[in-house]
């Protein structure tokens, strides 16, 4: 391609510089090169313009901010620009959010004395177990502790004392404890908002789970033969990531699926450097299959004579 100081020089400097402006513009169709300018011709004369369409003439960008911010507020997702990412739909089934809350929720726990308050709440289950007694026709009798009493059933049992006293705890919990309380609190909000957000994404989805099909061989054999593909998208949150998290590594199926995730990535690199790769399992197997007896398709040499037309 000759610079447009050099094609000044040899014509005009209007007419170079709008042939230079004329050849980096054509430039930026992809395939041009492999399209010769007779074809190239025929197909800009059958394009429409935006002729009458004053709004749309008039942007200056390809995509105005508040179609933008539309397309953004509907996707509702956790990705860059509200991008609904796999977790936004299923990461509950991964853990997204729930793992590492649950696991704050231990290590807050271990600094703090509940052991008030779990006593009441194991009180609580034995009521419910029938330890106590028969917990729908009574009477419960819880023989020690703070709430050793006589009661006509469980609702009593719950209603005059076991409820007001794990209030009573749980207040004492606060009081003695609020910065773990405060971590606390905004941990199980998280999980609350993953659930709720997860929700909305799986209606917005039209998922329904009552409508899969358990056991289904075109689904499995599809997300099998997929697997390369899925590799690909390496974002957090996506779909490498989420199927990641769910395969159990301890298990040949688990490192298997995570071994057909990488071989997609493998591919991917390989492909960018123009590798070409030929390990994909033969379609005939090593030991042919015995082959059927079917009714000859060939002439013999007499046979083909004897249909000659003479």
């Amino acid at each position: 391609m000759i610079a447009y100081d050099r094609l000044s020089q040899i014509i005009p400097a209007d007419q170079a510089l709008a042939n230079k402006a004329l050849s980096v513009g054509l430039q930026q169709i992809a395939g041009l090169t492999n399209i010769s300018l007779p074809v190239l011709a025929k197909a800009t004369a059958n394009l429409q313009t935006t002729n009458n369409l004053p709004l749309v003439s008039s942007l200056k960008q390809a995509v105005p901010p508040d179609v933008a911010n539309a397309y953004i507020a509907l996707g509702g997702g956790t990705g860059d620009n509200g991008t609904v990412l796999i977790v936004d739909i299923l990461g509950t089934a991964a853990g997204t959010v729930h793992t590492q809350a649950l696991t704050n929720t231990v290590a807050q726990f271990s600094t703090m004395d509940l052991t008030s308050l779990t006593s009441t709440y194991v009180t609580m289950a034995n009521v419910v177990n029938g330890d106590f007694g028969n917990p729908t026709t009574g009477p419960v009798v819880i023989p020690s502790g703070p709430y050793a009493n006589t009661y006509a059933d469980a609702n009593e049992a719950f209603g005059n004392a076991l409820i007001p006293g794990a209030e009573s705890e749980i207040s004492n919990v606060v009081a003695a404890y609020p910065s773990q309380v405060t971590i606390l609190n905004q941990d199980w909000t998280n999980m609350a908002n993953q659930l709720v957000l997860e929700k909305q994404q799986q209606a917005n989805a039209d998922l329904k789970f009552s409508d899969l099909q358990t056991h289904s061989r075109t689904a499995i054999y599809g997300y099998i033969q997929s697997l390369p593909s899925y590799g690909v998208n390496t974002t957090e949150g996506g779909v490498t990531q989420f199927l990641e998290s769910l395969a159990d590594q301890t298990t040949f199926t688990g490192q298997s699926t995570i071994g057909a995730l990488r071989e997609g990535k493998n591919q991917k690199s390989l492909n960018s450097a123009g590798i070409q790769t030929n390990s994909n399992i033969p379609a005939a197997p090593n030991t042919p299959p015995p082959q059927a007896n079917l009714t000859p398709s060939t002439y013999s040499a007499q046979a083909a004579a004897n249909v000659v037309v003479k």
